[in-house]
């Protein structure tokens, strides 16, 4: 029940947001004990994207390291952001109690951060006068108490007051400010709208959380995905392996279909050889053949079995991502099954060599019935003979007579 409900809210975080806008930044946030120093949240510049929820009409900047959603910031019409260098940007989230910094490679990459940050906030005030204007201007606003914020090397913070030495140990590496006045010649751009917030705050809350919880489920859905693709893998070469041993086996019954129409010519022409003494022989031909046959057929349904077995598991594969907790049980069953293909495949080729064994008897016994047929016709041929020398001397007798009597 827990994989589905990750699932879904999975499914809904991809199905509610789209990325607009995506750079390369080292993430940073204060530190929540001293609120003095800044500490880096990422080994590397990491991606940090806007994501557009098209339904509530709001922005978010998402930042995720690995496994870890280390950025998860909804942008609303009363947020501010200061520019304290030509690399570095930073912002307070009021509703995260933190203050998140990006330390940027190039000029150009904060500059395009600062204008789709600006664009959120736009969009945000905008959404918030269209609500107003449907309401008519009744929608209940929620309480904002102005606050007192405290600063980071001049910058506003969430909570607390006074100024922040920055650590000169990381500064430079890190893209951070430098410790000067002239670092700050830019906080200019900085704005402060201190509008009030929207009526889906609570809303919003909760699709923070929701994306938080895809954040941290990415790396198990990664493995899941490969689990998954790894049984459809197995279960395709099995498939394949049964389709090839079902065709032998319709092949083997094409043989035996023919061997059948050879036996039947061939018992046509001992019956017409009464007492050759090699009826005994065909007849225990026969029967052999015939079991030979009824084994045959017995094949073709266990590898239909086995057919419908092989579909049931496809079935099963297909419903893993309900049903991950059964996987071990789903690659023993694979594993079975590729087992009794090895022992129907050991089978059939025990098979093929008693079919072999058969049809050099069916050869034997041919030769040995042409042999049969040599010898009685050699016996009517001497028939034939002895018979002519009778009417020879029948006629030479009757003959005979006749000139006695006369």
């Amino acid at each position: 029940m827990g994989d589905a409900k990750l699932w879904q809210a999975v499914a809904l975080a991809f199905l509610c947001e789209q990325p607009v806008f995506t750079t390369k930044a080292h993430v940073f946030k204060i530190d929540p004990e001293t609120r003095k120093q800044w500490l880096p949240v990422s080994k590397q510049a990491v991606g940090v994207s806007f994501f557009f929820d098209n339904t509530r009409r709001t922005h978010r900047i998402i930042s995720v390291d690995g496994s870890k959603a280390i950025i998860n910031s909804t942008i609303t019409p009363n947020m501010t952001y200061t520019k304290t260098s030509q690399k570095f940007v930073q912002w307070a989230d009021i509703r995260a109690n933190t203050v998140y910094g990006l330390g940027f490679s190039e000029e150009s990459e904060l500059a395009k951060f600062i204008e789709k940050f600006q664009d959120a906030k736009q969009s945000a005030r905008q959404e918030v006068e269209r609500i107003r204007a449907q309401s008519g201007g009744s929608t209940p606003q929620t309480p904002h108490t102005p606050q007192k914020i405290p600063t980071v090397n001049g910058t506003a913070t969430s909570q607390g007051s006074g100024t922040f030495p920055r650590d000169h140990r990381s500064s430079q590496s890190l893209n951070l400010p430098p410790e000067n006045p002239e670092s700050f010649q830019d906080r200019s751009d900085a704005k402060s709208d201190n509008g009030p917030l929207t009526a889906d705050s609570q809303l919003k809350y909760e699709n923070d959380r929701l994306k938080i919880a895809l954040a941290q489920s990415s790396a198990n859905a990664k493995k899941w995905e490969v689990e998954l693709q790894t049984l459809k893998n197995n279960n395709t070469r099995l498939t394949t392996a049964l389709q090839e041993s079902t065709a032998n086996v319709e092949e083997w019954k094409k043989q035996l279909a023919a061997y059948k129409e050879e036996n039947e010519s061939m018992k046509k022409k001992v019956l017409k050889m009464e007492g050759a003494g090699v009826q005994d022989q065909m007849d225990a031909v026969l029967i052999e053949k015939t079991q030979l046959a009824e084994e045959v057929e017995r094949l073709k349904t266990a590898g239909q079995e086995k057919d419908r077995e092989l579909e049931r598991l496809q079935e099963e594969v297909e419903a893993l991502k309900m049903r991950d907790a059964k996987n071990q049980g789903i690659q023993q069953r694979l594993l079975t099954c590729e087992q009794d293909k090895r022992d129907l495949q050991q089978r059939v080729s025990t098979l093929e060599g008693q079919l072999d064994t058969v049809l050099c008897d069916h050869r034997r016994d041919a030769q040995r019935v042409r042999d049969l047929e040599q010898q009685i016709g050699d016996k009517l041929h001497e028939l034939t003979v002895l018979h002519q020398q009778l009417v020879t001397v029948t006629a030479s007798n009757n003959s005979e007579e006749t000139e006695f009597d006369a």
